[in-house]
């Protein structure tokens, strides 16, 4: 890897509503895993999106997909999308990419596609693959 280079903006995580309400992200997601002790607001980093879906200023929306956990037992993930409107597009399209990653097929161009759907810029999601995958993988690829 070409080593981990400090992100040069900030990043979205845990500030994901905050962006929204700004108007400067469209979309975010937050994955859930069904386990003890783990809850859905630890999943939304105790981000108050429910008061803001009741409103109507957000949508939620909730796929479920199943994975394969410690030792092969089956682990139920819930995975929480939350779109501006006009913006709910974007949850079948995250849905179809995680398809591919239960499947086992991911690459560099998968998480470009998933970092644009939401929100990330073409040069934040280049230096964001530029800390993740070799840049063998990347020099091939036109972003």
């Amino acid at each position: 890897m070409n080593g981990k280079k400090p992100y040069p903006y900030p990043p979205h995580t845990n500030r994901e509503l905050e962006m929204m309400l700004a108007g400067a992200k469209p979309f975010a997601m937050f994955a859930h895993e069904r386990v003890d002790g783990f809850e859905k607001s630890d999943a939304l980093a105790n981000q108050d999106f429910a008061t803001h879906v009741a409103n109507g200023t957000l949508s939620e929306h909730l796929r479920t997909f199943e994975a394969k956990g410690p030792g092969g037992t089956r682990l139920n993930i819930d995975y929480y999308f939350y779109a501006h409107e006009g913006e709910a597009w974007r949850v079948e399209a995250f849905s179809l990419l995680l398809e591919l990653l239960h499947r086992g097929a991911w690459c560099p161009q998968l998480e470009w596609l998933s970092g644009k759907l939401l929100g990330y810029t073409d040069e934040q999601n280049r230096h964001h693959l530029s800390r993740t995958y070799p840049s063998d993988q990347l020099d091939h690829i036109n972003f």
